[in-house]
């Protein structure tokens, strides 16, 4: 964010401010768009600016008088996305120009919250009370009009230009996310998402029947179809609704009003002998639920009620259906630990993996238009109306393509493709991404790897024999690609060791290059930017490897950054380029002079590297046959003799250069990243 934009921002911390909110005087009237005044945030509390905000049913429910917690005046509203314009006493996890997700259910993350350190459950209650109450913690309101106190509903109210919540409440995400998409992460969708991947926890092969096909039953249909569900079927009683449902995932669908005479759980169990695995409500039908319970497999079934029911309903069933083995359970904001998960949920969309799109149907600009919003989603073909509310000033991300995700060694293997402003075309990578090792765990370190001539991301990741030892110690691996591609330089294909394939990892400076070959600034800085932005993973504990070229990449990426890397290791690297054909092919192409390339030669740089020292492992063998005249490790041994430097240089016996090489000793070099990266203990 711009520091214009900042200082805008700041030009009204501490003061009250007037702005426009719809404000819900009494049920089941119209929203009154209004001035009305926003009090600066308290000690532990946050003022943001609200960008956008998606109409919830919740939302409608309150308004027409159903929420026995519903309280008037109130300002309503609790899916958004905002920017943070001030921050009050004690506030640490966010500043000013931070962009975030408003949370209704918050989390403490203080050490004796049993809840919130609980693997269990998102139901911190450290502000329950006084949220119930309408209020802030500390019991009073920051929100009123002409002197009228006015309640803050479920501890967001962003149906305004302003709202203050509270830090806990503030889930920080990628700030070049689209925030008139984001938004519906804060209740619905995620919701929806949650009781699939948290709650039930849906595994693959299983069978899911979903009451409700408004937005929230379509993002359950999504994540089962993405946990794997074998069979799922979408049960409403408007029949307009299935072609969406089917597009998210649904197998089928079913009109419960029609079938079989109307009796849909003979319909149900006609298709499923013993029930569903899994079934969820996402309706609020008391009636509806225990339908839904009572249609769940005989035995190990289970029953999650996502829908709200209005005040004073009761669920119901017969003992014997509990008896005989079916679970009966519910979500809250799908189990979700707000501050530690949300942000990774917008990584997760912005990857690519589970799209928001389908869900917006209707959009509005502006706040006076949110009644519109309103008589939209009553309408029956509304899913989600989004209210663009304010500019945020911030340009969205261009994000990747994913190309393929495939599941491996815990693991997944994803590959997508960016565009680079680095290296102005679209390039390709490759990230290995270990499964979450516990719930609590932290997330991930990263090793980069950097391939060899001739490779792209696609080599290394299939042979090298890398995968079940970084997802056994949980090291996310990225695997860039070697050069840009299909930029329309009219040699750049003529030759395997130059241009395409060949970028060696420097930043060209000569005309024909210097516009698309920046290597080195594409793996030092943009891609581990994007990375980090995109992946959940530890944006500071990196390591970075490499074989023949990306060995040399490894080094001088290293070498030329001190700390940066917590470890360097190498398979057979081209250590002295500038002394070697290689290099002196690529350094007089790309900058021009082999002098030139002495900035990017490793055997150089070690003799004058100031910075911290991790011990340089380096694997080379005996058999290779570019050893002595193209990789030249006795060149770089000596120069780190002579600088102090240490090195470990293993030659191993009648290895070449191949993939074979590398795939043998890849689970020593993943076990000294892992040791300084803080995965193993320290040998």
């Amino acid at each position: 964010m711009s520091s214009a934009m900042i200082d805008a921002l700041k030009a009204t911390n501490g003061q009250t401010i007037t702005c426009k909110a719809a404000v819900a005087w009494e049920a089941k009237k119209p929203l009154d768009v209004t001035d009305i005044q926003v009090a600066p945030p308290k000690a532990g509390e946050v003022r943001v600016k609200i960008i956008s905000n998606a109409l919830c049913h919740t939302d409608i429910y309150t308004l027409d008088g159903h929420d026995p917690e519903g309280l008037f005046p109130c300002v309503l509203g609790h899916e958004a996305a905002a920017i943070v314009e001030s921050v009050g006493d004690g506030v640490t996890s966010v500043v000013v120009g931070d962009v975030v997700i408003p949370c209704y259910t918050p989390e403490c993350k203080k050490h004796d919250c049993i809840f919130c350190q609980s693997p269990k459950t998102n139901l911190c209650p450290s502000i329950r009370s006084t949220q119930g109450q309408g209020l802030m913690p500390d019991g009073t309101s920051r929100l009123s009009k002409d002197g009228k106190q006015i309640f803050h509903f479920m501890g967001c109210s962003t149906f305004a230009e302003y709202a203050v919540i509270a830090e806990i409440s503030a889930a920080k995400i990628n700030p070049g996310a689209d925030l008139d998409k984001m938004c519906l992460l804060g209740c619905g969708v995620a919701t929806g998402w949650g009781a699939v991947f948290n709650n039930t926890k849906v595994e693959p092969g299983t069978t899911v029947a979903v009451f409700g096909l408004g937005a929230l039953g379509l993002s359950v249909i999504q994540a089962a179809k993405c946990a794997g569900a074998r069979y799922i079927v979408g049960v409403d009683i408007n029949d307009a609704k299935f072609v969406k449902a089917v597009e998210m995932g649904a197998t089928e669908c079913v009109n419960s009003m029609t079938c079989e005479g109307g009796d849909v759980k003979a319909w149900l169990i006609g298709k499923e002998k013993w029930g569903y695995d899994y079934t969820f409500d996402c309706t609020g039908n008391v009636n509806v639920m225990r339908t839904a319970l009572e249609v769940a497999h005989r035995g190990w079934g289970e029953s999650c009620v996502i829908g709200v029911a209005a005040a004073g309903k009761e669920i119901s069933t017969r003992p014997f259906q509990l008896v005989t083995g079916r679970n009966w359970k519910g979500t809250a904001f799908g189990g979700w630990k707000s501050r530690t998960e949300v942000p990774k949920l917008v990584q997760t969309v912005m990857r690519g993996e589970m799209p928001l799109e389908p869900y917006i149907t209707h959009t509005f600009q502006g706040l006076e238009n949110v009644n519109a919003s309103i008589d939209a989603l009553h309408g029956g073909e509304c899913l989600r109306a989004v209210v663009h509310i304010s500019d945020s000033g911030l340009t969205p991300s261009k994000l990747p393509k994913l190309k393929g995700n495939v599941r491996v060694d815990g693991g997944w293997m994803k590959q997508l493709s960016h565009w680079s402003e680095a290296c102005n075309c679209e390039m390709t990578f490759s990230v290995f991404l270990p499964d979450q090792l516990a719930r609590g765990a932290p997330p991930p370190p990263v090793l980069y790897y950097l391939s060899g001539l001739t490779c792209s991301d696609e080599n290394a990741r299939t042979k090298a024999n890398f995968a079940a030892e970084a997802g056994k110690v949980g090291l996310a691996v990225v695997f860039p690609d070697t050069s840009p591609r299909g930029v329309n330089i009219p040699t750049q294909d003529d030759s395997w060791d130059f241009g395409s394939g060949a970028g060696f990892y420097v930043d060209a400076t000569t005309e024909a290059w210097s516009g698309h070959y920046k290597m080195y600034t594409y793996i030092t800085k943009e891609l581990p930017e994007l990375i980090s932005g995109i992946f959940p993973v530890d944006p500071h504990r990196r390591s970075i490897t490499g074989h023949s070229m990306g060995g040399h990449g490894a080094m001088i990426a290293h070498l030329k950054n001190p700390g940066m890397y917590s470890s360097v290791s190498a398979f057979a690297p081209i250590c002295n380029p500038s002394a070697v054909p290689w290099g002196e092919k690529a350094f007089t192409g790309y900058l021009g002079s082999v002098d030139a390339g002495k900035a990017y030669d490793a055997t150089e740089l070690v003799k004058s590297y100031s910075g911290p020292k991790p011990c340089i492992l380096i694997d080379q063998g005996t058999a290779d046959g570019f050893m002595n005249n193209q990789l030249k490790p006795g060149n770089f041994s000596a120069a780190c003799g002579e600088a102090g430097y240490p090195v470990q240089v293993r030659m191993q016996p009648l290895y070449d250069h191949s993939y074979y090489f590398i795939a043998t000793f890849m689970r020593d070099h993943v076990d000294h990243h892992a040791r300084a990266l803080g995965l193993r203990p320290k040998l």
